[in-house]
């Protein structure tokens, strides 16, 4: 089995442990920079954990993916810790993230270019811990939500529910952003076709979207 990297090793451990509950969505509303500047959650053992391992004092990048790392645990705090446990496990028994479990999370949770995929990013490893989803049905979801822009994403849903006709006339580019990310395709039309939900939209819009 591969080793995992320090920080990932780390992360490991606050993910299977009881303070990724002690953070909730209230406290994240005031925003990282709120955090680390005043202090005011300091005593809360999630947020001390994360800025250990990555530091407070860091680029911004580095800020900035603090706080999606501090989000996307938090949503997390919602499973149990026998669930997260065993997740890690699951995870860690697949090739592409054996042994490196925390490693890969880290490059899962920076690719997210805004504030909310680490939430919904979380919401699928979620499902995944529950036994919702299957292990390719998450690195499917999670390759879908990388790639779709983030200002697309909630049109999802109602792309997911709409008809032929209503497909047509939704906007070329935001159903092209969903083909390339695998949650829309072409029907095959003689007249050229539409743009149509894929499976992969209505699971993906079921695991992230219904919980929002």
């Amino acid at each position: 089995m591969k080793k995992d990297t320090q920080r990932g090793s780390a992360v490991v451990s606050v993910l299977k442990s009881d303070s990724v509950v002690s953070v909730g969505k209230d406290f994240l509303e005031l925003g990282i920079d709120a955090v680390l500047e005043s202090g005011a959650l300091k005593d809360i053992p999630l947020v001390n954990a994360v800025v250990g391992i990555f530091g407070a004092a860091g680029s911004v990048r580095d800020q900035l993916f603090v706080n999606k790392l501090i989000r996307f645990m938090s949503q997390l705090s919602e499973v149990s810790q026998e669930e997260r446990i065993a997740m890690v496990q699951k995870l860690n028994e697949d090739n592409k993230f054996s042994g490196k479990v925390g490693a890969a999370l880290i490059e899962i949770i920076d690719r997210m270019e805004s504030e909310k995929k680490p939430e919904l990013s979380a919401r699928c490893f979620a499902a995944f811990a529950r036994g919702e989803i299957s292990f390719e049905e998450l690195r499917q979801i999670l390759f879908a939500l990388e790639k779709v822009p983030s200002f697309e994403v909630e049109k999802l849903e109602q792309f997911s529910k709409s008809t032929i006709d209503e497909s047509l006339k939704m906007d070329e580019s935001v159903l092209l952003s969903f083909v390339n990310a695998g949650l829309g395709k072409n029907n095959g039309g003689f007249d050229g076709g539409a743009i149509v939900p894929t499976n992969l939209c209505k699971i993906f819009v079921k695991v992230c979207m219904c919980a929002a």
